[in-house]
């Protein structure tokens, strides 16, 4: 029984090893190939935000980083969004479309899912991932402080893992356009890192860090939102904070 006690626990550890592998191995090409845009940090300035590209690379680090439970993992942060039926959703920096497709699965074929994001390797993997699911989704490319949508267009906006890649002053714009494009009474869910992660070989992929969200909850509120929730995920160092729009029909702002 100890021998297999001995294997059982020699074969986990082997497997984190070759996790490890897997990762170092993986940014080592993403750094010669491109996952990060070189001119996003230089774009960050001017408003656009760091792009992620590659978006097979992307997929497969999610993987790894996640122990293979990333479908587990995002379904978890679907919860927090507690959305319905018929619902209209827009993921912003939506990625590969993992997180889209299970919502769409949740709001049903009464509802509708929109994804956007900058990079256009990423919204091609999303909309292939998408047919083959068999469900109908829409994805577009597009920045977060420029939404490319209608006034009142959705009932909630989620953004997971997006918001500290934006500089400051990109968040506030991203927030009056969340605002926008929300109905009255429409909610915007965000998931962040709660505090700098520590130092690791995949530094690049965080460079703007973490998230605040004592100040992401003022820049709500000077957007024209009402924090509805906040808390700790409960894993990877992640927050979470929703919020409700202020507005009322016609589009003027509750007092």
């Amino acid at each position: 029984m100890g021998y297999i006690v001995a294997g059982a626990w020699m074969a986990g550890f082997h497997g984190l090893v070759l996790a490890a592998i897997a990762v170092l191995a993986l940014w080592g090409g993403l750094c010669h190939n491109g996952l990060v845009s070189k001119d996003a940090h230089g774009a960050s300035d001017r408003g656009v935000g760091i792009v992620l590209h590659r978006a097979a690379a992307y997929d497969m680090l999610a993987r790894v980083l996640t122990f293979g439970r990333e479908g587990r993992f995002r379904e978890f942060m679907l919860r927090l969004a507690k959305l319905q039926p018929g619902e209209a959703v827009l993921d912003v920096a939506c990625g590969t479309g993992t997180l889209a497709i299970a919502a769409k699965r949740r709001v049903g074929s009464g509802g509708s899912v929109t994804g956007i994001d900058a990079s256009t390797e990423m919204i091609e993997r999303a909309r292939a991932k998408a047919r083959r699911s068999g469900l109908d989704l829409t994805f577009v490319k597009g920045t977060a402080q420029e939404l490319p949508f209608e006034d009142g267009q959705f009932d909630i906006v989620t953004g997971t893992l997006m918001l500290h890649h934006l500089s400051k002053p990109t968040r506030s714009a991203f927030f009056r356009e969340v605002e926008r494009v929300l109905k009255p009474g429409g909610r915007l869910l965000l998931i962040d890192f709660s505090r700098p992660v520590r130092k690791s070989r995949l530094p690049r992929l965080h460079r703007h860090g973490h998230s605040d969200m004592n100040v992401v909850g003022k820049l709500l509120a000077e957007s024209g939102f009402k924090i509805s929730d906040s808390g700790a995920v409960g894993t990877k160092k992640l927050n979470y904070i929703s919020a409700v729009t202020n507005k009322e029909p016609g589009g003027h702002e509750s007092r």
